[in-house]
């Protein structure tokens, strides 16, 4: 069986869901569709363009719609609407990223003179004694 989206991209539900190992009621409820509503639409019964976008989202670009909410949805506007640049906001991500990282090396090596530091204090105060 072959269902096929508004973007015109086809799949197949059941064989999905076997190859994502879920049983029918941790992937129908994913997309807010009853374990009896998937067992029929896995049956061979048209599955609305609606319900196959959302198990496009979900399950084809791993969109988890429940992270969804009013927080982010303008955010996600504005890229799906072409406002924000994908591109530069991956770049921006990739600079971000490597400042965190430089700052855990930052951290652990003042960590590491902090260690030296006190153990040339304690050296002092014993060779002081």
């Amino acid at each position: 069986m072959n269902h096929s989206s508004q973007n015109d991209i086809s799949f197949d539900p059941r064989a999905m869901r076997r190859r994502l190992d879920l049983n029918q009621h941790e992937f129908w409820s994913a997309v807010g569709v009853t374990q009896s509503g998937g067992s029929r639409y896995e049956q061979d019964r048209r599955i609305p363009k609606p319900v196959m976008e959302l198990l496009r989202l979900r399950y084809q670009l791993g969109i988890r719609l429940e992270h969804i909410n009013d927080k982010n949805a303008a955010m996600i506007r504005a890229i799906t609407e072409g406002e924000l640049d994908t591109g530069t906001l991956r770049n921006q991500l990739g600079k971000i990223r490597k400042v965190i990282e430089a700052s855990h090396a930052l951290a652990r090596t003042a960590a590491e003179v902090s260690n030296a530091a006190e153990a040339l204090l304690e050296e002092r105060d014993l060779v002081a004694c």
